[in-house]
């Protein structure tokens, strides 16, 4: 019998800074889910380590790698840093295509939802989403997540523009 391996979760301080842009990397270059491109968030490795170093050091944050034999998606909730923002964070999340379809962007999320509950910090989650992702719709929906606002034609892929939908969700009343 052949059993598929047992997906884990890590905190991205399991892995090196090469490791985690190889798989932002992977992530990135096959989708365009993405509102922005790997280069203009992170240009090089160390400007990942950087924002890494930078996120540990916010409250209630929340970093997550999925893994099934290597690493296969990540999760980021990133609290705001202003003083009358810091009871809300956002959250951002890939999958690498071998691994979609397997519900480990819900295992992640749903461990992600979890820790912020268990902190005092955060109160509420926001996200954006691309109205034609489907897939991640239903996966926030499901996680409780409502939809604020539809942004007409936010994101531009060569000549053909894409609507994005704002969403949230009150992790503590």
């Amino acid at each position: 019998m052949n059993l598929a391996p047992t997906p884990m979760l890590n905190d991205f301080r399991s892995y090196s800074a090469v490791e985690l842009y190889g798989l932002f990397q992977e992530i990135y270059s096959s989708s365009d889910g993405m509102s922005e491109l790997l280069e203009d968030k992170y240009p090089d490795v160390r400007r990942l380590e950087e924002d890494v170093e930078a996120l540990y050091r916010l409250p209630g944050a929340v970093s997550l790698v999925v893994e099934v034999d290597q690493p296969a998606g990540y999760l980021v909730i990133r609290p705001r840093a202003q003083a009358r923002l810091r009871h809300t964070a956002e959250l951002s999340m890939g999958v690498a295509p071998a691994a979609r379809g397997r519900r480990l962007g819900s295992l992640m999320l749903q461990a992600a939802l979890d820790r912020v509950a268990a902190e005092p910090a955060i109160e509420i989650v926001y996200l954006m989403v691309r109205s034609d992702n489907e897939a991640a719709i239903r996966l926030y929906r499901n996680a409780g997540f409502e939809q604020l606002a539809v942004l007409d034609r936010d994101t531009k892929i060569g000549d053909s523009y894409r609507d994005g939908i704002l969403m949230r969700k009150f992790v503590r009343n």
